[in-house]
């Protein structure tokens, strides 16, 4: 491999051409856009907190419609359901199947 020394003279030339206005023009522009980074990064962050709230409020939503959905059996019911599937032909159990299904489904 070879390395070519770049002319000197030359970088210079390219330095020298750009004169104080265009390096303040510049500055400005980096610094109009730091400010700008900075400013998404607030708004992202207030995205991902409004995210996490509605995440919060969904699944407790979520939790109050499973509730409704599936009511509690309470023991009274629970009794009730025993004593039909007692009654019943079934084999005892088919009869503990659904009845713990029942139990354990509405908890």
């Amino acid at each position: 491999m070879s390395y070519q020394i770049s002319n000197l003279e030359s970088d210079l030339q390219v330095w020298r051409g750009i004169d104080a206005e265009k390096i303040q023009e510049l500055e400005e522009k980096v610094e109009f856009l730091l400010e700008l980074i900075e400013s998404y990064k607030l708004e992202l962050c207030y995205k991902n907190y409004e995210l996490e709230e509605i995440k919060q409020e969904l699944s407790y939503t979520n939790q109050e419609l499973c509730a409704a959905l599936n009511p509690k059996l309470t023991i009274n019911e629970a009794m009730e359901l025993t004593k039909k599937l007692l009654a019943s032909d079934k084999p005892t159990e088919d009869v503990l199947v659904e009845l713990l299904t029942a139990i354990y489904s509405s908890w």
